[in-house]
């Protein structure tokens, strides 16, 4: 039986088309091939360092935003520092408190230091999480299976008592590798009709 629901937080809490419009925009100003700052801000070693806590925030931006940091406009500012805040898919936001009215809610995210303040300081997060496992402080990611066995232990649970919803499916193939529940997240009332097939209570 399924006890607990484990929310990813990038393409699921936090919806990506509004970044990826604004990334693109950047490219066209720097005269880039669409997609290269998305690439080189969250893919790579940098990316990687930084979100397994290996390196400080400081020098990911240093070493990921130097070489552009003359040509970008002050604006960008406001999206690395106020991104999380700027696009919350509020239709799933409210499914995960619909959730939690009968289930355990979990956060399970490969983000950097900085997402354990954006939640503590965003209102609508406010009580929701019982467990939040953030891969910078752990020093595991998605899809290593430490991550998802960290997740579920927080929620004093065995992992086939949870379920993860992420938008990657390298995460919910892991997930479901060491005995998680997966759903494929494509939207809010997919992933609603999902849980509900497994026998999840979402009112």
């Amino acid at each position: 039986m399924i006890w607990a629901v484990i929310f990813d937080m990038g393409g699921v809490l936090v919806h990506m088309h509004a970044s990826n419009a604004l990334l693109a925009a950047y490219d066209a100003l720097l005269g880039l091939e669409p997609g290269s700052l998305r690439m080189r801000l969250y893919s790579g070693p940098a990316w990687e360092a930084v979100s397994k806590g290996e390196i400080a925030l400081e020098d990911y931006w240093r070493e990921v935003g130097e070489p552009f940091e003359a040509s970008l406009p002050p604006e960008f500012l406001g999206y690395r520092d106020n991104f999380f805040r700027a696009t919350l898919d509020l239709a799933t936001v409210r499914l995960a408190w619909r959730l939690r009215s009968r289930h355990p809610i979990g956060l399970l995210s490969n983000a950097t230091t900085i997402l354990a303040r954006d939640i503590a300081t965003e209102p609508r997060f406010a009580g929701l999480f019982d467990a939040v496992v953030i891969s910078a402080i752990e020093g595991y990611r998605k899809p290593e299976p430490e991550a998802f066995l960290i997740a579920a232990q927080r929620l004093n649970l065995p992992p086939d008592a949870c379920v993860l919803i992420d938008d990657k499916e390298r995460n919910t193939e892991a997930a479901r590798a060491v005995g998680m529940h997966a759903v494929r997240y494509e939207h809010a009332l997919q992933a609603e009709w999902a849980l509900r097939a497994m026998g999840v209570r979402v009112d």
